[in-house]
């Protein structure tokens, strides 16, 4: 048989499909042509087997140099999250006709640029659980503000706009520059309970609301009602968008579009992207099929050519060097063609069960992490009754900020302070632990929370 792929991985089927071809029953079958007395039947002296991860944390364990010793172990989160990029999505990602790959000007001579945006799309849609992807955005504050402005074109009469007040503060800066001058009325939805009230949204939504906006997980880590506040949106006829930094949540949450989302964005650094210092990451940008023709960026389609073979063109650009600037969705100037392809490498190298086992991987260390942390008696957890993913807010002793100045100091990161943007949030903590965190990682933190705390 032939691989058509020589990058992806096998899979079961196509194992059983070699040996079939082979005509043996295993890969011990293959061996039998092995003298007994030559076959090494010991243990090597390297030790049991160990995932890339682990390997990675030993060898920087062993470099005794400046670069590795000034690393802090961090647990900050906030939109930015330290996830794990096997070696080969970079080594990919890093061949020439890759890296200086950029808007195609004549994008139908780009067939392999356009057909990993497609797969791009593809993926992204079904993640979210949409009909329709674009071919990405700068980032997911970007990807929500553009958002707003499509809901804007699709309820023109409307004017104001409802945000839960779980939506992340750099992403509220962002949208409000956007609107600046668009004579849009932004509120604000009050929390209950560390999420976004569906009592308080029923009385602020109205038939001059043109969207709603909510975040989940949200800031503070907690899973919002997305169904319950959906419908509520839906009654007054305004458009219900959602926001996903964390992306990775969506293997083991229900996506938006099964909940309602007319508009549904999203981050897609946890996708193997670096963070890089803040950027560049890669907005996600899915909505409802009958929407398409007001969706910004561009959107990758799927055809035949003259010849009957599958190719693919770049289907909408609606942007204002393509159409007149009056009718343009869009001013982007790039799709963020290396990133997407980042992303899309990372996936297509995880796949489905490789991405959910992640996901329960971060459940699962977060978790642990929530139980010591309580169990130091110097830390509360805020929203005890509320779901969380990889994210939750603890309540410290005195001030979090003091106590982050003293943790950094001993080479740890505990978190983000919520005094940031909050001045009278003075004892709030908001913690991220993902898969590259170990038990002596989270041992270590808590052990930081009853010296210093």
């Amino acid at each position: 048989m032939t691989v058509q792929h020589r990058f992806l991985p096998t899979t079961a089927a196509d194992r059983a499909d070699l040996l079939k071809a082979c005509g043996v029953q295993s890969i011990e079958d293959l061996l039998t042509g092995i003298p007994e007395n030559v076959r090494f039947n010991g243990t090597l002296p390297s030790g049991p087997a160990q995932s890339e991860m682990e390997i990675r944390r030993r060898i920087r364990t062993l470099m005794k140099d400046g670069r590795y010793a000034k690393n802090a172990l961090s647990f900050i989160g906030a939109g930015i999250y330290d996830h794990m990029c096997p070696a080969a999505v970079n080594q990919l990602t890093l061949r020439g006709e890759f890296l200086t790959s950029y808007t195609p000007y004549q994008p139908e001579m780009s067939q392999g640029t356009l057909q990993a945006l497609f797969e791009f799309q593809t993926m992204v849609a079904e993640l979210f659980g949409m009909e329709v992807s674009n071919a990405s955005h700068y980032d997911a504050s970007t990807s929500l503000a553009e958002a707003a402005l499509m809901a804007m074109r699709l309820n023109k009469d409307r004017k104001r706009l409802l945000v839960s007040s779980s939506v992340h503060p750099e992403y509220v800066q962002v949208l409000k520059t956007y609107l600046a001058n668009l004579g849009v009325e932004m509120s604000f939805i009050p929390l209950d309970g560390g999420v976004t009230s569906v009592n308080s949204l029923k009385s602020l939504v109205g038939e001059d609301v043109m969207g709603v906006i909510i975040q989940s997980p949200n800031f503070y880590g907690c899973v919002e009602d997305l169904e319950a506040l959906g419908a509520v949106a839906k009654s007054k006829g305004a458009l219900f968008i959602v926001s996903t930094p964390e992306t990775l949540s969506l293997a083991v949450l229900p996506p938006p579009g099964e909940c309602g989302a007319d508009i549904a964005t999203g981050e897609g650094q946890s996708f193997g992207v670096p963070q890089s210092f803040g950027g560049p990451f890669v907005g996600l940008f899915t909505s409802k099929l009958e929407y398409v023709r007001q969706m910004p960026g561009r959107l990758c389609g799927e055809t035949v050519d003259a010849q009957g073979r599958r190719s693919y063109t770049l289907t909408l650009s609606t942007r204002e060097q393509h159409i007149r600037r009056d009718k343009a969705t869009s001013n982007i100037c790039t799709n963020q063609n290396l990133m997407a392809l980042w992303a899309t490498i990372w996936l297509t190298m995880t796949g489905k069960e490789g991405f959910y086992e992640l996901a329960v991987q971060n459940l699962s260390k977060t978790e642990y992490a929530k139980e010591k942390l309580l169990s130091t008696g110097k830390a509360k957890l805020r929203f005890a009754n509320q779901r969380t993913f990889n994210e939750f807010v603890i309540d410290i002793n005195g001030s979090a900020q003091e106590f982050f100045t003293k943790a950094s100091a001993l080479g740890v990161a505990p978190g983000v302070a919520l005094s940031r943007f909050d001045a009278t949030d003075k004892t709030g903590l908001l913690i991220c632990v993902t898969e590259k965190k170990s038990r002596e990682d989270i041992d270590r933190l808590a052990q930081l929370v009853r010296e210093l705390a």
